[in-house]
C-alpha cells in the first residue's frame, strides 16, 4: 500500500478552502504526514485594480502580497500549535493551477487537497479544481462537504482497467478504517453500438452476459487482493447503467462520504471521465471526490 508522507492543501482563505484545510489536517494527523499550505497570489488581479483605484494609496500601505503571505504564515503557525503537526506555508506568485503543478513537480507529494469551490453553497467544480484535475501527477482530493468527521464509507468507481488496482491501493491507504464499496457500471451505450452494427438480440444478450461475468470475476479478484488487513468486509457490485449516473445514485444510497475514481479509463477518454463522474458526483451527489492518476 502507498505510504502517505506529505499532503499539500490549496487555500485562498475562503469557506471552500477552509473545508479543504480541515480535511487535509485530519488526514495528516491520521497518517503522521507533513502538511503544506499553498497559496497562489495572482498578480494579474492586482494589476487590474490599479486601473480602478487610486494607485498612490497602494504604495503607502503594506503591499497585498506581503499581507497575504503573513496571513498564510499565521495560519500555518496556528494549525501547528493546535495539532503538533509539522505545518509549513508555501507562498507563490502565480495562478493557482500553475503553483500547484510546480510544487508537486518539485516535491514528493502523496496527496493534494482542494476545495471544490470558494463558496460551498455552489455545486460543481470551480476553475482551480477543474484545471488541476486535467493533468494530475498525484492523487487529488476535491472537498465538497464542510463536515469534518472521518470518512466511514468509500465508493470506488472502477473501469476495470490497468489503473483499477492503483485506485484501490490509494483508497485503502488513505482511508484504512472506512468501509469500502467497489462499483463497475456496464454502459448501455456499448450494447446500443452493437445493435447499430447489425447484431441480432441473441448475440447481443450473450455478449452482455459474458461482459457481466468477466466484470464480476475481475471485481472478485480485486476484492481478494485488497481485502487482506481491511477493517471491514469489502463489497463489490456490477450494474448496468450510465457510469456517472450509477456512481451518483450508489453514492447517495450507501451513503458514501467520498467517491474514488481513476484518471482516464480503459479508452483514455479524459473529457468523459473528468466531465462525467467527478463533476456529477460533486454537483448531484454532494460527495467529496478523490481522483487517482
Amino acid at each position: 500500500m502507498t505510504t502517505i508522507c506529505s499532503i499539500v492543501v490549496g487555500t485562498d482563505f475562503s469557506a471552500g478552502s477552509d473545508a479543504a484545510v480541515e480535511r487535509a489536517l485530519q488526514l495528516a494527523l491520521a497518517h503522521g504526514a507533513s502538511l503544506r499550505l499553498l497559496h497562489a497570489f495572482d498578480v494579474s488581479f492586482r494589476r487590474s485594480l490599479r486601473g480602478v483605484f487610486d494607485s498612490p494609496r497602494f504604495t503607502t500601505e503594506v503591499p497585498p502580497d506581503v499581507q497575504t503571505q503573513q496571513r498564510l504564515n499565521d495560519m500555518a503557525q496556528a494549525l501547528a500549535a493546535r495539532t503538533g503537526l509539522g505545518v509549513q506555508a508555501r507562498f507563490s506568485i502565480d495562478t493557482a493551477e500553475n503553483a500547484i503543478s510546480a510544487y508537486v513537480a518539485a516535491h514528493e507529494t502523496s496527496l493534494v487537497v482542494l476545495g471544490s469551490r470558494a463558496d460551498l453553497a455552489v455545486p460543481g467544480l470551480g476553475g482551480t479544481a477543474s484545471k488541476a484535475l486535467r493533468s494530475p501527477v498525484c492523487p487529488i482530493l476535491v472537498v465538497r462537504e464542510p463536515e469534518g468527521r472521518p470518512y466511514d464509507q468509500i465508493l470506488s468507481a472502477l473501469e476495470l482497467d490497468d489503473a483499477s488496482m492503483r485506485v484501490l491501493e490509494c483508497a485503502f491507504s488513505l482511508f484504512p478504517t472506512a468501509r469500502h464499496h467497489m462499483l463497475h457500471a456496464l454502459d448501455p451505450a456499448r450494447e446500443r453500438a452493437l445493435w447499430l452494427d447489425g447484431l441480432t438480440q441473441e448475440p447481443v444478450e450473450l455478449l452482455h452476459q459474458s461482459m457481466q461475468t468477466q466484470a464480476v470475476q475481475e471485481l472478485e479478484r480485486l476484492t481478494r487482493a485488497v481485502s487482506r488487513g481491511a477493517a471491514h468486509r469489502v463489497v463489490h457490485e456490477v450494474v448496468g447503467d450510465v457510469p456517472a449516473r450509477a456512481v451518483v445514485e450508489r453514492a447517495v444510497a450507501l451513503p458514501a462520504n467520498c467517491v474514488v475514481v481513476g484518471y482516464g479509463g480503459a479508452d483514455r477518454v479524459i473529457e468523459r471521465q473528468l466531465g462525467s463522474i467527478p463533476q456529477h458526483v460533486l454537483q448531484h451527489g454532494g460527495r467529496d471526490v478523490l481522483v487517482v492518476p
